[in-house]
């Protein structure tokens, strides 16, 4: 995975681990994740190597790591179709994508773009059958910019 960038989403439970797979494989790893705490658990159990907060930011910065042949991560607090959107727009191919958010669970696992996690808490709460239906929505765009 040397001087290649990974790109990937969801730091919970088994996505966590994913960028330090790639970084011990000598590579770059993007990784979207709509919860900051996530990242900053994976930060302090050293899985991951830095947190962005601006997406074009993290992209330049993987793009510099890559051409320098540098295994860093970085989590990036996004979400995956955010992610995904800035790298069509900038005509950016990683080499390689992978996915560990939660799209088996729309209503408890996966987040609808365009939420903060405090309006996601309430319309999964308030209309769980319009969360779900956001949801499924945002899983199309996820899958038709993968």
């Amino acid at each position: 995975m040397k001087g290649k960038l990974n790109v990937t989403a969801g730091l919970g439970g088994i996505g966590g681990a994913q960028p330090l797979a790639i970084t011990m494989n000598e590579g770059v790893c993007l990784a979207a994740e709509v919860e900051e705490w996530r990242i900053k658990k994976r930060l302090e159990t050293r899985y991951t190597d830095k947190i962005s907060y601006n997406i074009d930011e993290a992209i330049d910065k993987a793009l510099v790591y890559k051409k320098e042949n540098k295994a860093i991560s970085i989590g990036v607090v996004c979400n995956a179709v955010e992610l995904l959107q800035r790298l069509i727009d900038r005509d950016i191919v990683p080499d390689t994508l992978t996915d560990q958010t939660s799209a088996h669970d729309p209503l408890t696992g996966y987040f609808p773009e365009e939420l903060t996690i405090a309006e996601a808490a309430d319309l999964r709460k308030n209309d769980p059958n319009e969360y779900v239906k956001q949801s499924y929505a945002t899983m199309a765009k996820h899958v038709n910019r993968c």
